[in-house]
């Protein structure tokens, strides 16, 4: 017992070292414009974080906080930023070493374990690119050594050091293009993945030329690659959204808003596929599946030249005759399992209405199967579809969870509509029916945040505000509520101060009785999961997080947002909102050498 009370009174210490970092002021003030706190105190605060990330259990969020120390520290005291960055690095290794980075099967989702070597990686490169490379070498020799004592290639194994690779230079795209590029290039080693398609578009948002030639440098390196995998380099050239083979794994593109698709890309692309296919037909070889039961390298090759054609009729002409022969040859010897394959894939089913489709739903005697076609229809409906006659249909569903479920789900897609549409009474009352208390609360947020763009009226904006309030006081406590309460202490400060502190005591209240809480990412999983199906979506919450909400709040009264992030159960969460108020500090201290001038309306301390 009296071990834990001495551990006690050593935590508190270590909290009242944070506390006193800046002035303290009277708690009974009314709030007043933060003083100009002092550098010097500030980057204390951040080696204390440091200093006290030893005693964070989970690796990954430990090295979260050395990541933001070292990235704070590095134009002020570059020694201890290098130091926390090695640190980050070496714990970053064990990890591997102990969990790899195998991907889990959670529920029907396929989950990636992030290679958190990487991610110290890129944060270095920001830094020290020469020592971003020299480790990165280090860690693609290792894996060389190793896949050359393995008796078979392990494509999956390489596919994923490519995409971890790309998601380095991705990271890197807005800070240093050349350490971006430098990463790339390194990936063309590796099979391509959806992650070349992702780099190849962020990088021609801000260097088009660059994207073009790097594009060219892709094509050549992987010529010969399986054609489930070369097909990734068919939408960039297009400008397209998706790619036009039975890909390893899909997903959606987003094509920058003022991408213009390359004319002389897209006939190297088409003209390197047809030599693909003079190749194909000239030397047949035994044809086997692609990965995983996928369509053989023939039938991509058939596929790609099928959907292509319209843009090669239309962008290639001269090209279109040899892109039909090549079609028509290789689909002739190709077997007919595999032509009723391909046949079967780019035959577009008659579309359904939403009434046919329930009523090929209540054909199946399945139940499971039914109920999976009833959810499906439902969540799918266009908005052209009344909400009653979809209602309607979704209280067929005799499993009475999942139909809540369904339901919720239907009434949250209207209100985000609702909201888009400007209709805002309208949003309100269906937000009101979505069961899910902290995602009514989130729509209210939504909801009330477009209002008060749109009025001036004080009284307005704070009825909007509590009702969110009133929502999430009935709501579990969740990370979706936490940050409804987050975004609502920000909209606060701008129009009274008193109670954005109130409401960011709140969340921090909230937050502490999250087990594990994890604000890493600005998107919150929606999932619909039943016997025969699964449904996913990302909730996307911006900018609600806490180090964001403390950041703005502390711009109105930092000592109150500083004290209350000292109140934090979750040590790395505490870390994380102490730098961000540090961050803040820093950014608005006079530089050193140079007299302090006060900003209007501060008061200097």
């Amino acid at each position: 017992m009296k071990t834990f009370l001495r551990f006690v009174v050593s935590l508190l210490f270590c909290l009242s070292l944070c506390l006193t970092a800046w002035p303290a002021r009277a708690q009974n003030q009314e709030p007043k414009p933060s003083p100009v706190c002092q550098r010097d105190d500030a980057l204390n605060v951040i080696q204390l974080q440091i200093d006290a990330s030893k005693l964070i259990d989970d690796e990954v969020k430990r090295i979260s906080v050395l990541i933001r120390a070292a990235d704070l520290l590095w134009p002020y005291r570059q020694d201890k930023a290098r130091a926390a960055l090695k640190e980050a690095f070496d714990l970053a290794t064990r990890n591997y070493k102990e969990k790899g980075d195998e991907p889990s099967l959670q529920g029907h989702l396929v989950v990636q374990a992030p290679d958190q070597r990487y991610r110290v990686i890129g944060a270095i490169a920001r830094r020290d690119p020469a020592w971003a490379r020299k480790l990165s070498d280090q860690i693609l020799e290792e894996e060389a050594r190793e896949a050359e004592e393995k008796a078979t290639k392990d494509v999956e194994r390489d596919a994923r050091t490519a995409e971890k690779l790309l998601g380095a230079a991705s990271a890197l795209l807005p800070s240093d293009q050349s350490a971006a590029l430098r990463f790339a290039r390194a990936s063309l080693r590796y099979p391509p993945t959806i992650y070349l398609p992702f780099f190849l578009y962020s990088l021609a948002e801000i260097n088009s030329s660059g994207a073009d030639q790097f594009y060219q440098e892709a094509l050549t390196a992987y010529l010969g690659v399986p054609m489930e995998r070369f097909l990734y380099l068919d939408s960039y050239p297009f400008g397209a959204s998706g790619d036009v083979g039975e890909m390893p794994m899909y997903t959606g593109y987003s094509v920058p808003r003022n991408f213009t698709p390359n004319p002389a890309l897209q006939r190297l692309f088409v003209q390197t596929l047809l030599r693909r296919a003079q190749q194909m037909i000239e030397t047949p070889v035994v044809n086997p599946a692609g990965e995983r039961g996928r369509l053989s390298d023939s039938g991509q090759m058939w596929l790609a030249l099928t959907r292509l054609g319209p843009e090669i009729n239309r962008s290639l002409p001269d090209l279109a005759e040899a892109a039909r022969q090549a079609s028509e040859t290789i689909f002739a010897m190709s077997s007919q399992t595999d032509q009723r394959r391909v046949t079967r894939t780019v035959t577009e089913p008659p579309k359904k209405s939403f009434d046919e489709m329930i009523e090929d739903a209540e054909r199946q005697k399945d139940p499971a199967m039914r109920e999976a076609m009833l959810a499906i229809a439902v969540m799918h409906a266009s908005a052209n579809e009344t909400l009653d006659h979809v209602v309607s249909a979704a209280d067929k569903i005799d499993d009475t969870g999942l139909r809540a479920q369904i339901l919720s789900w239907l009434y949250f897609e209207r209100t985000q509509k609702a909201i888009k549409d400007k209709n805002f009474p309208e949003a309100k009352r269906l937000a009101s029916k979505v069961v899910e208390l902290d995602q009514r609360a989130y729509l209210y947020l939504k909801t009330a945040e477009e209002l008060i763009k749109r009025t001036r009226n004080d009284s307005e904006a704070r009825e909007l505000l509590e009702e969110v309030l009133t929502a999430a006081a009935k709501a579990p406590d969740t990370e979706v509520k936490a940050r409804a309460l987050l975004g609502v202490a920000y909209l606060y400060t701008k129009i009274e101060a008193n109670r954005s502190i109130a409401v960011l005591g709140d969340a921090v209240n909230v937050i502490n009785h999250i087990l594990s809480p994890d604000f890493s990412s600005d998107h919150v999983g929606r999932r619909i999961e039943g016997k025969a199906f699964g449904s996913y979506a990302d909730l996307n919450t911006p900018g609600f997080n806490p180090e964001n909400g403390f950041r703005e709040v502390g711009k109105v009264d930092f000592e109150g947002a500083q004290n209350l992030a000292a109140n934090f159960v979750d040590k790395p969460l505490r870390a994380m909102t102490m730098m961000a108020l540090a961050e803040w500090c820093l950014q608005n201290s006079p530089p050193p050498g140079k007299p302090d001038k006060a900003k209007p309306g501060v008061v200097k301390p």
